[in-house]
C-alpha cells in the first residue's frame, strides 16, 4: 500500500474513532491513547464461553452455502466484543 493510500487509511480510522467516542471538543487529542486503552480492556475481559456461544449462534450451519456471510458475521461479533463502544 502506497504512503498516500495509507495516510488516509489512518484519517478515515481516527474519524471513525472521534465519531464513536462521543466526543464534541473537535480535537483529537488523546483519542488514539482513549481507543487503545478500551480495546486492551476490552480484549482482556471478555469472556471466553460469552464469546465462544455468540460465534457458535453467528457461525450457525457451517455446512451452509451461506458461509462467507457467516464469516463475517463471526468478525462482526468479535469486532463488538474487542471494540465495544469503537464498534
Amino acid at each position: 500500500m502506497n504512503q498516500a493510500k495509507l495516510d488516509n487509511r489512518r484519517h478515515e480510522m481516527m474519524d471513525a474513532l472521534y465519531e464513536r467516542s462521543g466526543r464534541t471538543c473537535n480535537t483529537y487529542t488523546g483519542l488514539w491513547d482513549e481507543f487503545a486503552h478500551d480495546l486492551a480492556n476490552n480484549t482482556r475481559d471478555v469472556e471466553y464461553e460469552e464469546l465462544f456461544a455468540a460465534v457458535c449462534l453467528a457461525m450457525g450451519d457451517t455446512q451452509s452455502v451461506l458461509i462467507e456471510k457467516h464469516a463475517q458475521q463471526a468478525i462482526q461479533v468479535v469486532r463488538r466484543y474487542v471494540l465495544g463502544k469503537w464498534a
